[in-house]
């Protein structure tokens, strides 16, 4: 994060590492065999929005934004990806 971030940027990034950790903690409970809050898992495509939208003011926040979205999208990548293990784990009903 740059030191002249402005206040949106942060609250950006406070929204990031909210996904971020929400998203992880899914994951660990996963892992460990417990049971996972699918309503938990899902791509938070506002904060995408919101980090396309803002308006950077300096080479700095030009790249941090950069790096937050290809964070984001990899944080998307495991929402999909443990979904897709969900589904493989729920036997189908007949």
């Amino acid at each position: 994060m740059p030191a002249i971030a402005s206040d949106r940027l942060v609250d950006l990034h406070n929204d990031l590492t909210h996904y971020d950790t929400t998203i992880s903690k899914e994951l660990r409970e996963f892992l460990r065999g417990n049971p996972v809050n699918r309503a938990r898992l899902v791509v938070d495509h506002e904060l995408e929005e919101a980090l396309r939208a803002f308006k950077a003011e300096s080479p700095a926040e030009v790249e941090c934004r950069r790096d937050m979205l290809r964070y984001k999208r990899r944080i998307d990548d495991v929402v999909r990806e443990l979904l897709r293990l969900l589904d493989e784990r729920t036997p189908m009903r007949r």
